[in-house]
């Protein structure tokens, strides 16, 4: 992750933060399953284009669950249970 300019977090060992222009984009793997999350589009799209030169990956769309953890959303917030 360093090569794409990510610094790994001190406190959670498989959290991955880059701030650029303002905005932030965080990557967190757990096992086989990756979440990329932020509020910088282009950066996540170009995040999501080097790693699938460099790996077998889907796409599964907007987070549901992770972890056993239903993630729901409406206009203004996010829901965990």
């Amino acid at each position: 992750m360093r090569k794409y300019g990510y610094l790994q977090s001190n406190s959670d060992h498989t959290l991955f933060l880059k701030h650029r222009q303002g905005k932030v984009t965080a990557l967190i793997v757990y096992v086989d399953d990756m979440i990329i999350m932020g509020d910088d589009a282009e950066e996540i799209s170009r995040l999501q284009e080097q790693f699938s030169t460099e790996f077998k990956m889907k796409n599964l769309g907007g987070l549901m669950y992770f972890l056993g953890i239903e993630v729901a959303r409406s206009r203004r917030d996010i829901f965990l249970s």
